[in-house]
């Protein structure tokens, strides 16, 4: 793995890593209850799981036509179907990013509401995408524990 790619990675699954310690201690029930005018914790999960796997399928040059934002039109969630998820999406981007060569990562990746991303540009941006919804986290725990 180019060493580059080798740091993104693993800022990227630090990342997923804290968001894994902030959600530890919640029961199913409590990943999955929305609070009112907010979203399931359950939500923002799947939604960064299926952000990253659009990203991570444009980067191995197969992008998947993925609905991002269903999670949060849904009225329920499955946490264990959630989970499965989010832990298939970190093996899928240890896979996709290890084949990585240099000149891949000039190549364009995705054109997204900032513009046209290169594919290095598209790693970084998914790792942008996922510490904003690490973010809402904290908040979260504490609307449904209120």
């Amino acid at each position: 793995m180019l060493p580059e790619v080798a740091d993104l990675l693993s800022l990227w699954k630090s990342v997923r890593a804290s968001m894994d310690k902030m959600i530890a201690d919640l029961t199913d029930e409590q990943l999955t209850r929305k609070p009112e005018n907010n979203n399931a914790i359950a939500a923002v999960l799947e939604h960064t799981a299926l952000v990253e796997r659009k990203f991570l399928s444009a980067l191995s040059g197969q992008v998947e036509d993925i609905d991002v934002q269903a999670p949060y039109e849904a009225s329920s969630w499955d946490a264990a179907k959630v989970k499965a998820l989010w832990n298939d999406v970190l093996a899928y981007g240890e896979q996709v990013l290890s084949g990585l060569t240099a000149e891949q990562l000039t190549q364009p990746g995705l054109k997204l509401g900032v513009g046209e991303l290169n594919k290095r540009q598209l790693i970084a941006y998914m790792i942008a995408h996922t510490a904003h919804h690490r973010g809402q986290i904290p908040i979260l725990k504490r609307l449904i524990q209120a």
